[in-house]
This record gives C-alpha cells, sequence and structure tokens, in this order.
C-alpha cells in the first residue's frame, strides 16, 4: 500500500531542502524547491533576485565558500487553496570560515504553488521575503560581499 503525504509535509520538505542544500553546498538543489521564475528577497543582504538561476548564481557566490549549519524551528503553513500556501518559518544560521564566525536569525515568510509533474505532486516557493530577527553577530567579512551597512543598520 502506497501511502500519501500531506500537503503541510510537502511543503516542510520544500523548505527544509534549501537549508540542507546551503548545509551541504548542493545549491543546484534548490531547483526543487523554488520556481524558475521565483523571487527571493533577502532584504539589506543578498537584496531582490529574481529566477532560481539568478538564486543560485548569487547564493553560491556570496556563501558557497562558507560552512553553514541552518537550524529551522518555529513554522505555521496556511493552505490557501488547492494550489496555493503560505508559510512562515524561524530559522537560525550559523556561518563559518577558518576561525571566523557570524550567526544570524531570521524569519522566512514563503509564498507557494502546488506543481504537478507525471506522477509527482510537489510544492514550491514563488515568493520568498527574508527578514531579520534580532541583530546578527560575528564577522561579516566571511562573506563575498560588503554588508558592512547592512549589519550597522541592523544595530542602529
Amino acid at each position: 500500500m502506497k501511502g500519501n503525504t500531506s500537503n503541510h509535509e510537502l511543503i516542510r520538505n520544500a523548505i527544509a531542502n534549501i537549508a540542507i542544500a546551503f548545509d551541504t553546498n548542493t545549491y543546484t538543489d534548490l531547483r526543487s524547491s523554488f520556481t524558475e521564475d521565483c523571487v527571493a528577497d533577502y532584504k539589506g543582504s543578498l537584496g531582490l533576485m529574481h529566477g532560481i538561476d539568478t538564486v543560485i548564481e548569487q547564493l553560491q557566490k556570496t556563501i558557497g565558500h562558507v560552512t553553514t549549519f541552518h537550524a529551522l524551528s518555529t513554522q505555521a503553513i496556511r493552505l490557501i487553496s488547492n494550489d496555493t500556501a503560505e508559510a512562515t518559518t524561524y530559522c537560525s544560521a550559523s556561518h563559518y570560515v577558518g576561525e571566523k564566525s557570524f550567526f544570524a536569525e531570521a524569519k522566512y515568510f514563503d509564498h507557494l504553488v502546488k506543481v504537478t509533474e507525471g506522477s509527482t505532486t510537489k510544492w514550491l516557493i514563488k515568493h520568498r521575503l527574508t527578514t531579520m530577527m534580532g541583530v546578527p553577530r560575528g564577522d561579516v567579512s566571511i562573506f563575498n560581499m560588503d554588508l558592512e551597512g547592512w549589519v550597522d543598520s541592523l544595530t542602529a
């Protein structure tokens, strides 16, 4: 007997697979969680990105050399219709390069769509908004981009 996976579980997996892709440095795996025409808004840090190719390229460039650990915790999922949903997920992220480290907490606000490919149904993120919670800590110089102004804006 073949079991059915609930919409909530498929959504949780799509979101968790992003954290796993970051932590295993397998950025092309983000294709299994985002639509081709996705929009990812990492407010203030990476900014607004359009399309999965841009998301993969920018994330790989910025943190591909960084060892990361993303822990997802509190989560609420709302089914809006048969093929759309919203999810809010809290995340704690640790980043390491040699002796340097950077820690941050964030909230992901995701809008998802249900997609059927052949006999497989999955949920993909169409739009992600990432907002910081609290003040990040550590050495922002480990990232391959200038984030000094962003961190200063969070501490002001």
